[in-house]
């Protein structure tokens, strides 16, 4: 009798929070924002504001779905943020850049195609960005 193959559970997103240049939050995600992932993302953005930094980071690069929900968690924080915190997203692609530049969100938020780009925007180093 065969066995049928076992499948591995994987969450649909992870996120992890990042500080470089002492001042500046990077959260990244991996995987999925829609209404079931969103909270884990939004959670760790609220982690990142309360460490009040010069700049917070969201960088879509690994995001493979970005749903309303997930623009509605980045329209959220570009609001609620303290005005001398820049707020910048890191997407590129079909998956991240596309929604955001059909829904005109490019005049709302800043939107960078890389990390690099991103922290070139702040003007850093992205090399100072890996511990």
């Amino acid at each position: 009798m065969s066995r049928l193959p076992t499948h591995q559970h994987f969450p649909l997103l992870s996120v992890h929070i990042e500080t470089v240049h002492e001042t500046v939050e990077i959260v990244r995600a991996l995987g999925s924002v829609d209404l079931l992932t969103g909270a884990e993302l939004e959670r760790c953005i609220e982690i990142a504001l309360d460490r009040q930094p010069i700049a917070i980071i969201v960088d879509f690069t690994d995001v493979d779905f970005l749903a309303a929900f997930g623009i509605s968690i980045l329209l959220r924080t570009n609001e609620r943020r303290p005005r001398n915190t820049h707020f910048v997203v890191v997407a590129d692609g079909p998956a991240t850049s596309r929604p955001l530049t059909i829904l005109g969100l490019a005049d709302v938020l800043t939107i960078c195609p890389t990390l690099q780009a991103a922290l070139d925007d702040l003007h850093l180093d992205a090399g100072d960005a890996h511990p």
